[in-house]
């Protein structure tokens, strides 16, 4: 059973589900009766799926609505899709509505029949505009300078504009490829890094990398993920998918030793600045995490069991022999975020198959309004 099959099943107790088109399906109902719904579809799922050790209570967000930081509009044939969402903070329908007043005007539709995307990222308190463009030449970098001025003396707090070139125009609005030659990214005012600033640290990560979009949720996902780990100093923790270091930097401090290892490019290098700056020695490794990656080129350390792994893959889940290759080490503790609720079964399985049992399971509300759930689950051989 797939879990939004699950959710429609307890949707039609109440008369206000959305018919929104961009996936905000629940994003009509009230939080509480929300909340109950997804508590009673991830049950189901659980059941249906015959999966053991049934999660505990849903962790609710502590914003419900207007939590996104980050959001994107669609430019077809230069029209900005300029539909109201009401799980992003009211200033960014403001910064499109703005946009969209200068898109349809004669003297920027150069850079409107130029544009894949709008793409507004940040902070509750501050906000960063991306404009994704599929070309880019003289009359459209003049335009985007217009705008960017337009955009730097709003009232919105827009504290730097960019544009990032898509020759391809895909969905995945920054992780797709982009010219190796010429201009890719133009900055056009303002810092080419975001700041995600916690409790007790800050760190910088590229305006194109991923981050959490629910930000008033971060400060939970790491409680959860440092519960289940459980770090302590004879522990060597290695993080996964570590992008620019956020469970890193907030966990690494009880362990032993640290080492993060993600994709090849910006957020890594973030990552790798933010311990330099730090004066921390934790090691930061650029590589594709598949089979040959886990099980030639990452550092072995007491392999006895002294490991503890955070997995946190995106929502597609591993790649294949991943989580096979992860288990030949040996680890402690794994603890696997599962962005993608499907995926759950399927690597349930697999830890299982490998002498690896569920010994809890956190589950988050990440994405308020929406069929989408973080699932933090920790597995030991113990």
């Amino acid at each position: 059973m797939k879990f939004e099959e699950a959710i429609k099943s307890f949707i039609h107790h109440y008369t206000r589900e959305s018919k929104s088109s961009h996936g905000e399906t629940l994003a009509m109902l009230d939080y509480e009766e929300e909340l109950n719904v997804k508590n009673s579809g991830i049950k189901k799922f659980w059941k249906e799926n015959k999966l053991p050790s049934e999660p505990k209570k849903m962790v609710p967000s502590p914003k419900a609505r207007g939590y996104r930081t980050t959001s994107k509009r669609r430019v077809i044939s230069g029209q900005l899709d300029n539909y109201i969402s009401v799980l992003e903070p009211e200033e960014h329908e403001k910064i499109y509505q703005l946009i969209y007043s200068k898109l349809i005007t004669p003297p920027f539709k150069p850079l409107a029949y130029s544009l894949n995307w709008v793409i507004i990222r940040g902070s509750y308190r501050y906000r960063v505009v991306v404009f994704n463009i599929k070309k880019i030449d003289s009359n459209v970098v003049r335009k985007l300078k217009q705008m960017a001025e337009i955009l730097k003396d709003s009232a919105f707090n827009v504290t730097a504009v960019h544009g990032y070139v898509d020759v391809t125009g895909s969905d995945y609005y920054f992780e797709s490829y982009r010219p190796k030659e010429g201009l890719n990214f133009k900055q056009l005012y303002g810092p080419k890094n975001l700041t995600l600033e916690l409790e007790d640290f800050r760190l910088k990560y590229p305006v194109t990398g991923f981050s959490q979009v629910n930000e008033s949720q971060i400060p939970n996902l790491i409680k959860t993920v440092g519960q289940q780990l459980d770090l302590n100093g004879g522990d060597n923790f290695i993080d996964l998918y570590s992008g620019y270091g956020l469970f890193s930097f907030s966990l690494g401090h009880k362990a032993k030793s640290v080492i993060g290892v993600d994709w090849t490019g910006e957020s890594i290098e973030c990552a790798k600045g933010s311990a330099k700056f730090l004066k921390l020695p934790y090691r930061f490794i650029s590589g594709n995490i598949d089979e040959f990656f886990i099980a030639k080129k990452l550092p072995k350390r007491d392999l006895d069991g002294g490991e503890k792994i955070l997995l946190d893959p995106p929502r597609k889940g591993c790649g294949e022999n991943v989580i096979q290759n992860i288990a030949q080490r040996n680890p402690k503790t794994v603890c696997h975020v599962f962005c993608g609720t499907d995926e759950i079964p399927a690597g349930v399985k697999q830890w299982k198959y490998f002498g690896y049992k569920i010994k809890a399971v956190e589950v988050l509300d990440m994405f308020p309004g929406t069929p989408h759930l973080e699932t933090v689950i920790k597995f030991s051989k113990n």
